[in-house]
C-alpha cells in the first residue's frame, strides 16, 4: 500500500484581497501565528512562556471584556447572522473550556427566540432494537450522530 503525503502550503487567506497592505498584515499575522505554534516566539521553549500580544489586538480598558470581544469578533450579529458565510469568516479562540463555555453561553443570549436543545447518541440501545437482523456497521458514532461526524460537539444548544 502507497501513501502520499500533501501539505497545504498556500495561505488562501491571503489571496482574498487586492489591497496589498491587506495582504502583508494579513502574512505577518499568519506568520507570527505560526511562530507561535512552532514554539518560535517568547524564548526558549519549554512548554510555557510568555508571548508579547500585538498592541491592535488587545481589549484594554474594558468593562466586559468579552461582550467587547464578542462585538469585535461579530459585529453587529443580530444585523449579519443571517448572512452566509458570516460566522465562517469569523472565530473567537479560547485556552479553556470554561471560557469556551462562557462566551458560547454569552453569544447565544444575544439571539432573540426561545432557546432549543437537541441531543444525540453515539450508540443505540439494544433493548431497543427492532429488527434482529440489524446491520452493525449502519450504526457507528458517525451516523448516529451527524453532529459529531461534522466536527461539533455531540450536544448543541440552539
Amino acid at each position: 500500500m502507497n501513501c502520499k503525503v500533501l501539505k497545504l502550503t498556500k495561505n488562501l487567506r491571503l489571496t482574498t484581497s487586492n489591497d496589498s497592505f491587506q495582504i502583508g498584515q494579513t502574512r505577518l499575522f499568519a506568520n507570527w501565528l505560526l511562530d507561535i505554534g512552532e514554539g518560535n516566539v517568547g524564548g526558549q521553549n519549554t512548554g510555557e512562556a510568555i508571548i508579547e500580544i500585538p498592541e491592535d489586538l488587545l481589549i484594554k480598558d474594558s468593562i466586559d471584556p468579552i461582550s467587547d470581544l464578542i462585538e469585535f469578533v461579530y459585529p453587529s450579529i443580530l444585523d449579519n447572522f443571517k448572512r452566509q458565510n458570516f460566522f465562517h469568516e469569523r472565530a473567537i479562540l479560547a485556552p479553556k473550556s470554561d471560557v469556551v463555555q462562557e462566551i458560547n453561553e454569552r453569544l447565544l443570549s444575544l439571539f432573540p427566540g426561545d432557546e432549543k436543545e437537541y441531543l444525540s447518541l453515539d450508540s443505540i440501545c439494544p433493548t431497543e432494537m427492532i429488527n434482529e437482523n440489524l446491520d452493525e456497521s449502519l450504526c457507528s458514532p458517525d451516523i448516529l450522530n451527524g453532529i459529531k461526524a461534522s466536527g461539533l460537539p455531540n450536544h448543541r444548544t440552539i
